[in-house]
């Protein structure tokens, strides 16, 4: 048996989809995609990222009370918090990322919800699983993750998040940006869409409002918004402005002017939440076989790089490969959401890859021979994509979209393909094993 498993995890590893999960989605009671965020109490701390000090922030990894395999040999880690009284009146979500392959979660002794992508975050909303005292965290992993030897996690682990955080009943949900040129060239154009979802049994009003701030620190505009939120429910409020100046102040990799966002909340006339992204002005299209970067053709200089390390080592290693003249990265799976803003400030293209790492058998297109081609497959497919895609689209830095690692060719990846058309009418979407479901060659990388 245990042979059995071994040869099963070489074809499938830790980067893989594995047809020996049990169903053929990677996801189960996960919360809806969306950009990778949390939100603050201050504007301080959002500014600064400062999650350690956040009141409504829990860093589970250093709650693990007990570790027990089980008699089939699946692996539960426990882990046990109690939470502030301030938690409960918010909605509290677990974010897991990293760590075993495959996740079943158990909250207080009820299953909240299983994910199989160890590349990308899953968030199970957890509020109604929550109890007076110490509430339980399970983490079960089947028996195979953990028999895994070391270099079959891949050469550069992700590092495992796990944790608790809240946002208030009535909270911001998502952010889209467009951040472009006018037609003219004179100014720059921001239209920023925030998903507002609400837990409340009853329509409230609220506010919603943001202010941006150039490179040099200088308030270029604020707005705020009041409307009534549905019950239960989300509303998608647009807002819309032109920033003059911003066309001296376009994002590339040569020059990574960022503009600062703030986003908050108010209800009852105080302040809920706060948000902070960055976001750069420009576009990104490609025509006849080139990639431009605000109409300027870009000359690829590409390195195959993923982080093995922390955020401060990861930014010493893109600035030593920048002073090499790299310009681009490609990268093998989702990297931490660190590795994207470190992207945008130092001044890095990337090229997204969902985490999508099959095996091709050989070219063999049969249903039998790849799964990309298994329509039962479709929506693990989909899934992996989606998940790549929504959490980092808003980066200026992400340039080009991939569909994953040599995985193969067929009806999947050309309807995965055509789902990133929808959602992408600029950046390309690149494919290795591609065929019409590929925008670009890519040059090799150099290193």
């Amino acid at each position: 048996m245990r042979k059995t498993l071994f040869a099963l995890l070489t074809l499938f590893s830790s980067l893989t989809l594995t047809a020996e999960s049990g169903n053929n989605i990677s996801t189960k009671g996960v919360a809806p995609r969306r950009t990778e965020f949390i939100s603050y109490t201050t504007r301080n701390a959002a500014e600064k990222g400062d999650r350690a000090n956040e009141r409504y922030y829990q860093n589970l990894l250093y709650r693990l009370t007990s570790t027990a395999v089980g008699e089939s040999g699946e692996v539960t880690k426990t882990y046990e918090v109690e939470l502030p009284m301030v938690w409960r009146d918010r909605d509290v979500f677990l974010h897991t990322e990293g760590g075993a392959a495959e996740k079943r979660i158990r909250v207080n002794g009820k299953d909240v919800g299983e994910c199989r992508d160890d590349r990308t975050p899953s968030e199970f909303l957890i509020t109604k699983f929550l109890q007076d005292g110490i509430t339980t965290i399970e983490v079960i992993s089947p028996a195979e993750c953990d028999l895994r030897p070391a270099e079959m996690l891949g050469a550069n682990p992700l590092e495992e998040q796990l944790f608790l955080y809240a946002q208030p009943p009535i909270r911001i949900h998502d952010v889209i940006v467009s951040a472009e040129p006018d037609a003219t060239g004179r100014f720059g154009v921001l239209m920023m869409d925030v998903v507002v979802s609400s837990s409340r049994r009853t329509a409230e009003n609220i506010s919603v409002g943001y202010d941006i701030y150039s490179p040099e620190k200088e308030l270029k505009y604020y707005d705020l918004r009041e409307f009534t939120a549905r019950p239960v429910g989300m509303d998608t409020l647009r807002f819309q402005t032109n920033i003059y100046g911003a066309m001296e102040r376009l994002w590339s990799a040569e020059s990574p002017k960022l503009y600062d966002v703030t986003l908050y909340l108010k209800r009852g006339g105080i302040i809920s939440e706060y948000i902070n992204i960055h976001i750069g002005f420009g576009t990104t299209t490609f025509a006849d076989g080139t990639l431009y970067r605000n109409g300027k053709a870009v000359e690829i200089s590409a390195a195959r790089y993923n982080t093995s390390s922390g955020a401060k080592t990861t930014e010493a290693d893109i600035k030593a490969l920048k002073k090499e003249k790299i310009n681009t990265l490609y990268i093998d799976y989702p990297q931490p959401y660190w590795f994207y803003d470190i992207c945008d400030r130092v001044g890095m293209y990337v090229v997204e890859q969902a985490n999508i790492n099959t095996d091709p058998k050989g070219g063999d297109m049969s249903r039998r021979g790849t799964l990309a081609n298994n329509p039962q497959w479709l929506d693990e497919f989909i899934e992996r994509i989606s998940a790549s895609y929504y959490r980092v689209r808003i980066h200026p830095s992400v340039v080009a979209w991939s569909l994953g690692g040599n995985s193969g060719n067929g009806y999947n990846m050309y309807k995965c393909y055509e789902w990133m058309k929808e959602r992408e009418s600029k950046r390309p979407v690149v494919y290795g094993s591609g065929e019409w479901n590929s925008d670009l060659k890519l040059p090799e990388a150099k290193r």
